[in-house]
């Protein structure tokens, strides 16, 4: 059985959400990268996991809307309009 680590981080206002930090020590010890996707489990006693889920990354869930591969922006095309 693995030692447990406690550490303590305040919810903060984010947009109309909130947010927690994770802090850096936490990260490299959960081996969590940014854009990791986290699956949240909560129980009726408030406790919360996270659990990482696999190798997916955000990038690879969500797709951009428009394919701007070949895409350059003319600012003088654009003021002329």
């Amino acid at each position: 059985m693995s030692a447990t680590t406690r550490r303590q981080t305040a919810v903060k206002q984010w947009g109309n959400s909130a947010g927690v930090r994770i802090p850096r020590e936490v990260l490299e010890e959960s081996k969590i990268k940014l854009d990791d996707v986290l699956e949240i489990v909560t129980a009726s006693n408030g406790t919360i996991i996270l659990k990482k889920q696999g190798q997916k990354k955000f990038s690879d869930i969500v797709k951009p809307l428009v394919d701007t591969r070949g895409w350059k922006f003319d600012r003088e095309d654009a003021n002329e309009r």
